[in-house]
C-alpha cells in the first residue's frame, strides 16, 4: 500500500499564517464548539461531534482538494485563531467562503477580513469557480459586515432556496440564513 500525499499550501498575510489543520488544533476548535459563541457555525456541540467536524474540515482537503485553513498569528504559530477559507461539504449547493474565530480575545481585530482577502483569490482557481457564497445567520450582523467588506452582496434567490425544507440550512423554527454572493473580480 502506498501513502497518501495531499499538498496543502501555506499562505501568509501581514499578521497571519494560513496553514493546514494539525491534530493539536482540534482541542481549540472543540473548546470553541462547546460554547454559545459557536451558535452561528452549527454549535454548541459536544466534543465528539466537534471532533467529527474537525475531521470533516481535514477530509475535504482529500475529497475536494481544498478546505478551511487554520489561521495562526505570526508571533504564535502554535495557537490557532480560527478556521478560514473555502468550504464545500458534499451536501451543500455550492462553495462557501467561511470563517470562525475560536477565542473571544481575537474577535474584532480584523483577522477574518485579512485572511479571506488572501484566501479568496487563491480559491477561485483551486475550486474552479468564479462565484461562491457565505451562508450567514440572519442574526449574525458582524459576519454580514465582513461579507460586505469583502465585496459580497445579498443574494435573494439563494437565500430563499437555502431556507426551504430539504436544504441543510432549513430550520423550521430557528433563525433564517442569509446568503451573501461573492463573485470573482469583485473582492474589495
Amino acid at each position: 500500500m502506498t501513502g497518501l500525499t495531499v499538498h496543502i499550501p501555506t499562505l501568509e498575510t501581514s499578521r497571519l499564517i494560513l496553514r493546514a489543520p494539525r491534530m493539536a488544533d482540534y482541542v481549540h476548535m472543540m473548546d470553541f464548539m462547546e460554547t454559545g459563541r459557536s451558535q452561528f457555525v452549527g454549535g454548541p456541540k459536544d466534543r465528539r461531534d466537534a471532533m467529527r467536524g474537525f475531521g470533516h474540515i481535514a477530509g475535504l482537503w482529500v475529497t475536494r482538494g481544498y478546505s478551511l485553513f487554520i489561521g495562526v498569528a505570526k508571533g504564535d504559530p502554535d495557537t490557532p485563531i480560527g478556521a478560514f477559507g473555502p468550504y464545500y461539504p458534499l451536501d451543500w449547493s455550492e462553495l462557501e467562503f467561511g470563517w470562525s474565530i475560536w477565542n473571544p480575545e481575537n474577535e474584532g481585530k480584523g483577522y477574518v477580513t485579512e485572511a479571506l482577502r488572501a484566501l479568496i483569490p487563491w480559491s477561485w482557481d483551486r475550486a474552479g469557480t468564479s462565484t461562491a457564497v457565505s451562508f450567514i445567520d440572519a442574526d449574525n450582523t458582524r459576519s454580514a459586515r465582513v461579507a460586505q467588506a469583502l465585496g459580497a452582496v445579498p443574494d435573494t434567490a439563494a437565500t430563499e432556496a437555502a431556507n426551504q425544507p430539504g436544504n441543510p440550512f432549513h430550520t423550521p423554527e430557528g433563525p433564517k440564513v442569509r446568503v451573501w454572493r461573492h463573485n470573482r473580480g469583485r473582492q474589495t
